[in-house]
């Protein structure tokens, strides 16, 4: 059993996108997209290394924000300190960092990063983890 395939993740992805049409209402996709991304929030939990999990959370969360974009800035809030979370239990895992940086150059985007929610405590983990290759990128791209 590898809770990584990524073929068991994409048939997942398949068949829920079959059993959620997009006729359904705004608040039951809504609903849905949350569900799926807490069901991911806990399985990334069990293995922070997980690269498909990682990835099918970029997708539905590209979803619940287009679903609703009023609450777009809570829940880019919200998605950083997981990723916060992840870097602080473990700053090497690339998983989280290519997750980290989509989050921060694709849907939060360069002119939006903000140095108290973004940069500081990307800082504050240098001074803890200062070789780590993936901090220094991100740091030095911001």
């Amino acid at each position: 059993y590898d809770e990584r395939n990524f073929h068991c993740w994409a048939y997942r992805y398949y068949l829920l996108e079959r059993l959620c049409p997009s006729s359904s209402s705004s608040s039951d996709l809504e609903k849905f997209y949350e569900n799926e991304l807490s069901f991911l929030r806990s399985t990334i939990g069990v293995n922070l290394s997980n690269y498909s999990a990682w990835h099918y959370r970029s997708k539905y969360f590209d979803k619940l924000v287009d679903n609703n974009p009023s609450r777009r800035c809570s829940l880019l809030s919200s998605e950083w300190q997981l990723i916060l979370n992840a870097f602080y239990t473990d700053c090497s895992d690339q998983a989280a960092w290519f997750y980290a940086r989509w989050l921060l150059f694709k849907q939060i985007g360069i002119e939006l990063i903000n140095e108290d929610e973004h940069i500081k405590p990307l800082e504050e983990l240098y001074y803890i983890e200062p070789r780590n290759r993936w901090l220094i990128l991100t740091l030095s791209q911001l």
